[in-house]
């Protein structure tokens, strides 16, 4: 339903790894070209690029997850893996292999995302004008249900035997190709406009509808599917306060996502560095940070 949403948090893993235990005299290769050593493979990767930054993220991943990691719980990663893990069914596996990713990488990913979410959370401050706004344009807990139709072709037939009076429970069963709900007839669980578990485009589609019973008259596209949305409940909308916890979060997950906002996250990023005296004592890896610890400091002195 939807693609990895993890954006500019990916942690490189198999490149922050590499700088463990690597330093001994130990033959990785032997050819009529001579041999590798771990001590000489882990002198040229210090010295590129990839290596660099490899070190980079791992220096921030073990002072963020030592400053922050507490407030990331198993169960908060489990969650997030589950929804994730929903959204692909059968295609799951292949999407991590796709990606060059086992399960247990995917679910340290998650881990350190949410960490990095806890960390800009804790530094970033959200306005009122930006609370108020985000509001405004929140859209209440919303419960469908949803037919994922094998083409556009099938999803519009799926609408007209609607339209001709054929019940919702028998159009679904004739044309859905997911039957991860089948149990309720492709009733979702409710969500509302900060959820991250529905895709964006079946939540505007949703939130379009004006009544319980209505449905999509065309067929709702959505990462290359094509889809049949009935609503089936809405609630009132909540006040300010009660929801100001689920936009703050969703604030603070857009700023993440931005790529606009890329030097203001490096900049968090480094002043956490610099308050945990992060030191770089070999002399080749001495720049690798020089991105994180220096950003924001220009702008903080012309202030």
């Amino acid at each position: 339903m939807r693609k990895f949403i993890w954006g500019l948090l990916v942690v490189i893993f198999a490149g922050g790894l590499i700088y463990l235990g690597l330093n001994s005299s130990k033959t990785l290769m032997t050819s009529d070209a001579g041999k590798i050593t771990e001590k000489s493979f882990l002198a040229d990767l210090k010295k590129s690029p990839a290596g660099q930054q490899a070190f980079a993220n791992t220096v921030v991943t073990t002072v963020l997850d030592n400053k922050y990691g507490g407030d990331v719980s198993k169960s908060d990663v489990q969650q997030a893996f589950d929804t994730q893990k929903a959204q692909y069914g059968d295609a799951f596996k292949t999407v991590l292999a796709s990606n060059n990713m086992t399960e247990a990488q995917f679910k340290t990913n998650i881990k350190n995302n949410l960490i990095m979410t806890a960390a800009v959370k804790a530094n970033y401050k959200v306005s009122n004008s930006q609370l108020e706004q985000a509001y405004k344009d929140y859209h209440q807990s919303t419960t469908i249900s949803m037919i994922k139709a094998k083409d556009e072709d099938s999803a519009k037939k799926a609408i007209e035997d609607l339209k001709s009076g054929k019940s919702w429970n028998d159009v679904y069963k004739q044309y859905t190709t997911d039957k991860t709900y089948e149990k309720s007839n492709g009733q979702l669980p409710a969500f509302d406009s900060t959820s991250t578990s529905v895709d964006s485009a079946i939540q505007d589609a949703a939130f379009k509808l004006a009544k319980t019973g209505d449905y999509t008259t065309d067929p709702v596209t959505s990462n290359g599917s094509y889809y049949v949305i009935r609503l089936d409940k809405t609630t009132k909308k909540p006040s300010l306060n009660s929801v100001r916890t689920q936009l703050t979060d969703k604030l603070v997950t857009n700023f993440l996502n931005d790529q606009k906002s890329s030097d203001k996250v490096q900049a968090i990023i480094g002043k956490i560095l610099r308050q945990e005296n992060v030191d770089v004592k070999d002399a080749q890896l001495k720049n690798a940070l020089n991105a994180y610890l220096t950003a924001g400091l220009t702008d903080n002195k012309s202030k």
